[in-house]
């Protein structure tokens, strides 16, 4: 869900009353060397800056989207912290910000969380904060948290296109199918390249049972990137479900000449064969993501459906449970009526 993030830099700052010459021309002199991709060069002036005066928060800031940009994640936080406390501004939204980016990247989520929500309620203008939350929020499930997030930095950014976009697939997890399609179509509207878009509008769609409707929308998203293994595979299932199997097999053959590995396109591809009574060819493709994955648990449910049907009901219930043991449930139906 998150995009590239942004780096901010304080530029050069001519006399201060509260600074002393030397901090100054030493701050500005790692401003030009910043502005030069010499970051190590801009450390040591900035360093020079804090030694002629400590009290001097540009500096420390500076320093920070220095150590930020150099991966030195916790040297970002502790200068970014400093000058949170030298820096009186209360408005000042860049400070948290940017060491909401640093926590995000060392992997310390919930704090990243705090400082983008501090971000945003500093500055109402700054979008990418709440959309960084909302997308923290998404990946904590919790979808109306989320959504508020997404509002606001729709309501800073009317041509958020990521924001609607994220905000349709909260809509899309609470169910809101509808709410969901409208967000997805506004940011499509909005950024007509954003292939994310298009296939989460299509998957809306599809579950909406507009299969037709959801058939365009992956066609729009190929259109836009044809090398996108992962939109044949569910172009395919759409087709599959439409009863155009001789299309879904070319749309899952696509995928896997685009990325043979894509374990969804074998298990889709394999289900197929199935269909088609093609129980070895179906059997090569679970053993195939099988292989790549031992863990994923649906090729070996759908294995055992294959052998099954090729009257190995002992291969078939070791398979299912195993689908079992990698968390698919609904192959202890399988169990209970074939197995037991």
């Amino acid at each position: 869900m998150l995009r590239t993030l942004t780096f901010f830099l304080i530029s050069c700052v001519s006399a201060l009353c509260a600074q002393n010459q030397a901090s100054i021309q030493a701050y500005n002199q790692g401003i030009g060397l910043y502005n030069n991709k010499n970051l190590s060069g801009a450390i040591a002036s900035f360093d020079k800056s804090i030694k002629a005066d400590s009290n001097f928060s540009k500096p420390y800031f500076n320093r920070a989207i220095c150590h930020l940009k150099m991966n030195n994640y916790a040297l970002a936080i502790e200068d970014f912290t400093k000058a949170e406390h030298l820096d009186t501004n209360q408005k000042n939204d860049k400070v948290f910000y940017g060491r909401a980016q640093a926590k995000f990247f060392s992997g310390n989520k919930e704090g990243a969380l705090s400082d983008y929500i501090l971000a945003g309620n500093r500055n109402p203008n700054n979008a990418d904060a709440f959309y960084f939350a909302g997308g923290l929020l998404y990946a904590k499930e919790k979808y109306p948290e989320a959504i508020e997030q997404f509002n606001r930095a729709i309501k800073a950014r009317s041509d958020f296109a990521e924001a609607y976009n994220d905000r349709g697939s909260c809509k899309r997890q609470l169910k809101d199918y509808p709410g969901a399609i409208a967000d997805y179509r506004e940011a499509t509207r909005l950024q007509p390249n954003l292939v994310e878009a298009y296939n989460n509008l299509a998957g809306t769609l599809a579950i909406s049972a507009k299969l037709q409707d959801a058939l365009t929308e992956y066609n729009y998203a190929i259109n836009i990137a044809p090398s996108k293994s992962a939109t044949y595979v569910k172009r395919g299932r759409v087709k599959f479900d439409m009863d155009d199997l001789n299309g879904a097999m070319e749309d899952f053959n696509k995928a896997l000449e685009l990325n043979p590995t894509d374990l969804y396109a074998l298990n889709n591809r394999g289900c197929l064969k199935n269909k088609l009574h093609d129980y070895i060819g179906a059997l090569a493709d679970f053993d195939k993501a099988i292989s790549i994955d031992p863990e994923y648990g649906y090729a070996y449910m759908n294995r055992g459906i294959v052998k099954e049907n090729m009257r190995d009901l002992k291969g078939a219930c070791r398979d299912w449970n195993v689908a079992t043991q990698h968390g698919v449930s609904v192959a202890s139906l399988f169990i209970d009526a074939e197995c037991n």
